[in-house]
């Protein structure tokens, strides 16, 4: 007996630890979150290999519909929602959404006999049936009171889920609720970022073409005047209005095509990120009367383009050229240095991305919440796991961004 019990002891050790290291590794996936469903599948196989479970189910539940969101095991969700709906139409009560409901753990013992039976889950019948399981625990994906979904997870035949079992798939559905939170306001902040970043081209179209065109209306509206006086007799008179209208109309064109550009960066996909940031640099030095420096090194320079993800070499590039509208705008510099280079260390290898300027800086105050692009360069840097660090400099005013290169990503570093 004294064996039998030391046994029982030592396998409820061992089941311990396993739960703990599906749990660590469930977190770790969740902490290196790419893709929401990527992440959640895991979350879902982690779940069924330290458990006696046949199938494990991730819902979520938006505005009364349900998507599936993650699975492992034999249950096929591809269809599941509809089907599901069906059955809610014949009658089914699923006993998820009690967990949904009262935000708490439902433990059902021998479900699927009673599934299979009613008439009702016919719709479901082949795909639960298909799968070797028998008891059902469903628990809420719950963040900050608020519950988004519900973890299904089908027992094998044989095996009654206990306190234990419902406590570690309670931790696994916490991991995934802040998965899905996470994964939710990464989505806000991006939208954010690009409503941000649509105010700031209206409130530079506003500031530069229309303030041009607007004159070009006034200064024709004055020419059509002189025509229609004796002051037509004087030729220099229109053709200095006439001067001062095609100056207006260069302006506006050079404003509206630098927007152009800023919406569609082609250099980009001609030059990729090095050669973008090159020629970007010269245009910004011919337009501004700036002197902007480059320094790409040299692996990054002779990269193909299609080396680093293209969204992220479009972030890269707005970073840089959010900077030296900047340093344009408001540094009253002579000189910026950009610097895009690939730095290892002992980990992973980073995109560093510099802009330096000789300009006043800020004085040592810190910047607007919101000013000068800021926010933008940060979300957009963060959008890949990065940093931004802005100050002041001796002189001028300095921008660090650092980007961990993807690890899918070759011959750098």
């Amino acid at each position: 007996m004294a064996d039998l019990d030391g046994r029982s002891r030592g396998d409820a050790a061992r089941h311990g630890q396993r739960r703990l290291a599906a749990i660590a590794r469930a977190a770790s996936s969740v902490a290196d979150a790419g893709s929401l469903r990527v992440t959640l599948d895991e979350v879902a196989r982690e779940a069924a290999r330290a458990e006696n479970i046949a199938a494990v189910q991730i819902l979520l539940v938006e505005g009364g519909t349900v998507r599936v969101v993650g699975n492992a095991g034999s249950i096929d969700g591809e269809d599941f929602p509809q089907r599901l709906e069906q059955c809610r139409r014949r009658g089914a009560r699923p006993m998820f959404a009690e967990a949904f409901r009262t935000a708490r753990p439902v433990v059902v013992a021998h479900r699927k006999s009673t599934l299979m039976a009613d008439p009702a889950w016919e719709p479901l019948h082949e795909a639960m049936g298909g799968s070797d399981w028998d008891s059902l625990v469903a628990v809420p994906l719950t963040v900050r009171k608020r519950v988004l979904g519900v973890l299904n997870a089908y027992y094998a035949p044989g095996t009654v889920p206990d306190a234990e079992a419902v406590e570690f798939l309670d931790a696994m559905a916490d991991l995934a609720a802040m998965a899905v939170d996470s994964a939710d306001l990464l989505a806000r902040s991006r939208r954010d970022a690009v409503a941000a970043e649509r105010a700031r081209l209206a409130r530079d179209l506003h500031d530069s073409a229309v303030q041009h065109v607007f004159s070009m209306r006034m200064q024709a509206a004055a020419l059509s005047e002189q025509v229609g006086t004796a002051a037509i007799g004087d030729p220099r008179s229109v053709r200095a209005v006439a001067d001062e209208l095609a100056g207006l109309a260069e302006h506006a064109l050079a404003d509206l095509r630098g927007l152009v550009l800023q919406l569609h960066p082609a250099d980009l996909v001609e030059l990729g990120l090095a050669g973008a940031v090159r020629r970007h640099a010269e245009s910004v030095a011919a337009a501004a009367g700036v002197e902007v420096d480059t320094e790409i090194d040299p692996e990054l320079d002779a990269a193909e383009p299609g080396l680093l993800p293209t969204e992220m070499q479009e972030d890269l590039f707005r970073i840089v050229q959010e900077a030296l509208h900047n340093v344009v705008k408001h540094a009253a510099a002579t000189r910026a240095v950009v610097r895009v280079r690939v730095l290892d260390d002992a980990d992973r290898a980073h995109v560093a991305v510099d802009i330096d300027d000789d300009g006043v800086g800020t004085g040592g105050r810190a910047p607007r919440s919101g000013a000068l692009g800021l926010v933008s360069m940060r979300e957009r840097a963060q959008r890949w796991g990065g940093t931004t660090a802005t100050g002041d400099a001796a002189p001028g005013f300095r921008v660090r961004v650092r980007v961990p290169v993807p690890t899918a990503v070759h011959g750098l570093g």
